[in-house]
């Protein structure tokens, strides 16, 4: 009979749970931090109902192959993940993270339930998980809290000691910058990208977004997104046009010019097709010039909490399921959907709302219609009374505004100026959703063209 290992780690970190969340709950980031081997996605087999995966790595010459089941959290005290291996020395593993607010911060559990295949699982599992998992875990838990304590986190970006350039790259780098320099760019905006470029992970490197980093560096967003689209045309950086899903808000397809862009894309993950809209759809963000660093990166995680920010639970309920979750939200709107049924019913959350409970439930009628309000610290109840397995998507109605979309991009007269090439292909049609134009004149301005 397998035998099922069961690790728990407790760490007290002097972090709040609201401030770990975003670089604990960052799967893939985590699992890159942690030394964890790329994962190659399987999509040989079509696509699996909500949002299950196949998923393989490949690791000192051992081939594991599982299929994922979707991750199930609420932001910010709990996520995990089951995942069901064919391939490998592992039978079934299931994960569970646990933030818990204490007097002092946060108190971090970490557990690990993992089935044995056969013989060399139960060799490994105790040395490799039990042993090196722990202590690297450990490790980036514990530097995430000692980031996070530093007065000034928000303006600087870390090291990990993996930074590769390319031959020349150094003196490239240096060359531009003082040549962006010349040409009157603030080094106040530019000397952060210049940072940023050099010290960053190949991980955090592979997506500059000017607005989260403007935000970060206390910089206004307008002056460095210029300040980036002039570091491109330099030569210093290289930008990407992200086309993102209208649900679960992830890029769907990328494109380095705007005559690549395409106005319809296919979402695998919610099995939708949509229209590409400029002012919603349509995101830039920004990478190193590989002339002076290439960026390798793969994938570690790829959908783990932090892969859809805007969502602030999921969960996985089986047919006649029902659960209940303790939701803090922030005032708002949101929506509660499933990938199976169109629609979804519309909660307003308000600190002054007095209902703290709230019970919703999808029927093989669907959903209700009438917007329910709640109090902002929720008891959520969902009941799946359908014949099937539905995963429940609880998300923010409100669109991320740190990111730079095609809309404000577009209508830059910097970018015109320095990207005037730029253009849709012939016949392709977008929306840039509602954009104001403004004309000017100036009184006489026919006569004294003319004289000139």
């Amino acid at each position: 009979m397998s035998k099922e290992f069961h690790y728990r780690w407790t760490w007290k970190l002097k972090s709040t749970p609201e401030e770990l969340w975003p670089l604990v709950a960052d799967t893939n980031r985590f699992n890159y931090d942690a030394g964890l081997s790329v994962v190659r996605r399987d999509s040989e087999n079509g696509e699996l109902p909500n949002a299950r995966r196949r998923l393989s790595f490949s690791s000192v010459g051992v081939g594991v192959a599982w299929e994922e089941e979707p991750f199930e959290w609420v932001e910010p005290r709990r996520f995990g993940v089951r995942r069901n291996y064919f391939k490998g020395p592992i039978a079934h593993m299931r994960v569970q993270v646990d933030l818990e607010p204490i007097a002092t911060g946060t108190e971090l559990t970490y557990q690990i339930w993992v089935r044995e295949r056969n013989f060399l699982g139960r060799l490994a599992i105790p040395i490799q998980i039990g042993i090196l998992t722990a202590r690297s875990f450990a490790s980036v838990f514990q530097q995430y809290d000692r980031q996070l304590r530093q007065s000034d986190y928000s303006a600087r970006v870390y090291a990990t000691g993996d930074v590769r350039f390319e031959p020349g790259g150094k003196e490239r780098l240096a060359r531009i910058h003082k040549a962006l320099l010349g040409k009157g760019v603030s080094p106040d905006l530019l000397f952060p990208i210049v940072e940023f470029i050099a010290t960053a992970s190949d991980l955090q490197a592979s997506q500059l977004r000017p607005y989260e980093l403007a935000d970060l560096w206390g910089q206004p967003r307008r002056d460095l997104l210029e300040t980036c689209l002039s570091a491109t045309r330099e030569g210093l950086l290289e930008y990407e046009w992200h086309l993102l899903c209208p649900l679960c808000r992830g890029a769907k397809a990328r494109s380095q010019s705007l005559g690549d862009v395409v106005s319809r894309v296919h979402c695998d993950t919610c099995n939708i097709d949509f229209e590409v809209n400029f002012d919603q759809s349509v995101e830039l963000t920004f990478h190193p010039n590989p002339s002076i660093r290439s960026i390798l990166i793969g994938e570690y995680c790829i959908a783990g909490p932090r892969v859809t920010p805007h969502v602030v639970s999921q969960q996985l309920l089986q047919s006649g399921e029902e659960r209940s979750i303790q939701q803090s939200l922030e005032s708002g709107r949101y929506r509660l959907r499933t990938l199976q049924v169109s629609g979804g019913q519309y909660l307003k959350a308000d600190d002054l709302e007095p209902r703290h409970n709230v019970r919703i439930r999808l029927g093989h009628e669907g959903w209700a219609t009438d917007e329910l309000a709640v109090n902002s610290d929720a008891s959520i109840t969902m009941a799946n009374d359908t014949s099937e397995e539905q995963l429940f998507v609880l998300e923010r109605l409100a669109l991320n505004d740190q990111a730079a979309t095609g809309a404000d991009v577009i209508r830059l007269q910097r970018f015109r100026d320095l990207f005037a090439e730029e253009a849709l292909r012939p016949g392709e049609r977008i929306s840039v959703g509602s954009q104001a134009i403004v004309f000017t004149d100036l009184f006489g301005s026919t006569e004294f063209y003319n004289s000139v």
